[in-house]
């Protein structure tokens, strides 16, 4: 016997403004704040507001004070972020704005020679500024896979080996300069730990400045994030270890996570493509877990889009017809596409999950 998706999708939309508990009153935020003619003003989530469009909404007065030479406040700004241990609305650190901003000035609008020489004159103004250091390391990083491009290592040029080189190499002299001032911020070890593997520095270098990150900020995701890039078999990794280390990330959250890195850090690894996350077979995330890291984040982070979107999406693909129907209940017509698969997509999985044998 099969149920009719048409009404049985109707019934649960109808349902959702019932079945859906009130947000949580919004974090007060380390940033300045947001105009009130821009989404997301109010600092709630929404179809229309969702994480992605909030960090982009929260960066806009960071650019601003970049395109206007306005380098104190910036520096204010990261101290600000770094110390406040703030979070967005689906618990993501803030201090996420302050590198997503840079990421957008320095590799999409890709302006080289005129950011290069504004961070000289933000130096030579503030000699002491952890922003400024922290943001002439992303630039180099940044430059330096420009200049080598995407394509495979195989087919990669030796004069853009040469350049990436370089580069990094003016990244990694950074944070080392740096470090004596800038390793108060949990963004200084989360970037120490990306270059030294993009670098290629040996395991025992990367798993050493894990291990002093992760005394000084064992809550922080972006810490934990970057180093899980060292668990992807391209860097070398065994097939099991990322597994093994987003089960060990655990222990080090458990006070402000609980297992809920377990699944922030599985969300990291899929994707909106034919590579997406699959569930019961070798090497594949264990859903138990998972669903139970989902099951924290909704109790400490009580988002009521983002969050839910990505669980739907995964207990789709695991096949847990319980849990996806609840959860797509409590979404309505609050889908944020982007977070379903490519072959995954909601209208896929309503289909899938309502037919009853």
């Amino acid at each position: 016997m099969r149920i009719s998706n048409t009404l049985l999708i109707a019934a649960m939309l109808s349902a959702a403004a019932h079945a859906t508990a009130a947000p949580a009153p919004p974090q007060p935020s380390s940033l300045p704040a947001v105009s009130a003619s821009l989404p997301c003003a109010d600092g709630m989530t929404s179809k229309e507001c969702d994480i992605r469009t909030m960090i982009s909404v929260r960066s806009l007065a960071l650019q601003e004070m970049w395109r206007n030479k306005r380098y104190a406040e910036l520096d204010q700004a990261l101290l600000s972020l770094c110390g406040a241990g703030t979070h967005l609305p689906d618990g993501q650190p803030e201090l996420l704005v302050f590198e997503y901003t840079f990421d957008i000035l320095f590799r999409e609008w890709k302006q080289w020679d005129a950011a290069e020489a504004k961070l000289a004159t933000w130096r030579a103004q503030s000699p002491g500024s952890v922003a400024q250091a922290l943001a002439e390391t992303m630039f180099w990083s940044a430059y330096a896979w420009h200049g080598r491009g995407s394509g495979y290592a195989s087919k990669v040029p030796p004069e853009a080996w040469e350049l990436f080189r370089e580069r990094m190499g003016k990244a990694a002299a950074l944070l080392a300069n740096s470090k004596a001032k800038a390793d108060t911020c949990p963004l200084w070890h989360s970037l120490n730990i990306a270059t030294l593997i993009q670098t290629s520095k040996p395991r025992a270098m990367v798993d050493a400045a894990y291990a002093e990150a992760v005394r000084a900020f064992p809550a922080s995701q972006q810490i934990h994030f970057a180093m899980s890039q060292a668990m992807q078999p391209k860097w070398g990794a065994a097939e099991g270890d990322f597994d093994r280390f987003a089960r060990r990330a655990i222990g080090y959250t458990h006070k402000t996570e609980g297992s809920a890195i377990y699944a922030r850090l599985y969300w990291s690894e899929d994707c909106n493509c034919d590579d997406a996350l699959t569930f019961g077979g070798k090497g594949d995330p264990d859903w138990k877990l998972l669903k139970a890291g989902f099951e924290e984040l909704l109790t400490r982070y009580p988002d009521e889009i983002y969050n839910r979107n990505k669980y739907a999406s995964f207990a789709c693909r695991a096949n847990d017809r319980t849990t996806y129907l609840k959860l797509r209940r409590e979404l309505g017509g609050n889908i944020v596409d982007a977070l379903w698969p490519s072959s995954w997509k909601v209208d896929v999985c309503d289909r899938r999950m309502t037919e009853k044998t």
